[in-house]
């Protein structure tokens, strides 16, 4: 069993490590070298066009890249700190449930491909969508091809569970065989104009539902019918085997 997140472009590279944590390098650190040179190679206008940035954020990213993989690394679970991140209080995690997480959870990145929690990275901001040609490919997702979902097929043992955004899941789940069972639980809240999904608590609780599976060793889509937190609780009519839905009467803002 595999678990899914999409990365962050906010991070932190600051905030001291709560326990010791061996070096570990990414797992395809050769072709995210590749993209990291040609972006490196890019313009100030090129990058501004690109990423759809001010020009001081152009700056921030140039100096990223130039001093790529040379200072600043850090485990992935404990730098990446936005919204989904928010939820899976990595700084508060014990040791024997980041070392499950080591195991099971994947996070997806443009530049890296996937990062593994105890991976070290480096600042950088490039997102799956951005649209790069890399090495004759018009596209990072036709760049990372199908290399990913192996990745994570070998891994699975047959089930994945999909708490990434689509900009970032696609590049897995779209060249997955049917051999591999994606589970991807939703959030529903009670609105002022009826039951819906807001997009931002779905994606504020998929870090937290990571954290709740980690904690507890969750590996079948049963056990996420136990989870209850922030309100939202299973709800039996509005799931189905591979789309767990969770319901809770009133919207009100997470804070963690």
């Amino acid at each position: 069993m595999l678990i899914l997140l999409a990365p962050s472009k906010t991070m932190d590279f600051n905030t001291p490590l709560p326990y010791a944590i061996p070096e570990q390098q990414p797992l395809f650190i050769d072709k995210s070298t590749i993209i990291a040179q040609m972006l490196r190679d890019m313009s100030e206008d090129e990058i501004a066009t690109l990423m759809k940035i001010s020009p001081v954020l152009v700056g921030k990213v140039r100096h990223m890249y130039a001093t790529w993989q040379s200072k600043g690394k850090k485990p992935a679970l404990y730098t990446y700190v936005g919204d989904v991140f928010k939820g899976m209080k990595a700084n508060e995690m014990p040791k024997a449930s980041a070392d499950w997480a080591e195991e099971h959870l994947l996070i997806m990145s443009g530049l890296y491909g996937i990062v593994r929690p105890f991976d070290r990275i480096s600042p950088y901001r490039l997102e799956m969508k951005a649209n790069v040609e890399v090495n004759g490919m018009k596209n990072l997702y036709d760049f990372w091809g199908s290399e990913l979902a192996r990745y994570v097929e070998t891994h699975a043992d047959g089930i994945v569970f999909n708490l990434s955004s689509d900009e970032y899941a696609n590049v897995v789940t779209r060249n997955l065989s049917n051999n591999i069972r994606v589970i991807f639980p939703v959030f529903y809240d009670e609105r002022p104009n009826g039951v819906g999904r807001a997009p931002i608590y779905n994606k504020m609780m998929r870090g937290v539902v990571a954290r709740w599976m980690i904690d507890r060793r969750a590996e079948r889509p049963e056990d996420l019918k136990d989870f209850s937190m922030h309100g939202y609780t299973y709800d039996p009519s509005r799931s189905t085997p591979d789309m767990p839905a969770f319901y809770r009467d009133k919207m009100t803002p997470l804070i963690f």
